[in-house]
């Protein structure tokens, strides 16, 4: 896979059909992103297979915060654009011939976090019914 252009986003630029952003201030520096914002990377892909594969790579090292020994500065840290794409360059390479398998992977961690987010969703709703449980006996 040939490597792809990777930029800092700017909204004066003309948008293609195969773009990705990746968050690039934050502790969620490399968070993949469908729409674009001040502080990201601009990712040009020249097809959509390319951009499932980088969206699926980014989304991979986000979560497992890969990003995180190359992220600098004290009050809000970053990541520079030539560090980003020398990771992103290793990692393509590290992933030939697993392509399949690395995308089963981030679907079923996404699964997870579906799984996790609707169970976040019953406690919530469990913590909301005691406190009625109890309040109704109490006056107002």
């Amino acid at each position: 896979m040939k490597a792809v252009k990777i930029s800092t986003y700017n909204p004066k630029n003309q948008k293609s059909n195969f773009e990705l952003y990746a968050l690039c201030k934050g502790l969620n520096s490399g968070k993949p992103l469908e729409q674009p914002c001040p502080n990201c990377f601009l990712i040009q892909c020249k097809n959509q297979q390319e951009l499932d594969m980088y969206r699926n790579l980014l989304f991979g090292l986000w979560k497992a915060k890969a990003f995180h020994p190359y992220l600098i500065g004290s009050v809000i840290p970053f990541i520079r654009i030539n560090e980003f794409k020398t990771l992103l360059a290793e990692q393509i390479q590290h992933l030939k011939g697993k392509e399949k398998i690395f995308k089963a992977d981030v679907q079923k961690v996404k699964a997870l976090e579906v799984k996790e987010r609707q169970m976040y969703e019953q406690l919530l709703l469990i913590s909301e019914l005691k406190r009625i449980y109890i309040a109704r006996h109490l006056r107002k």
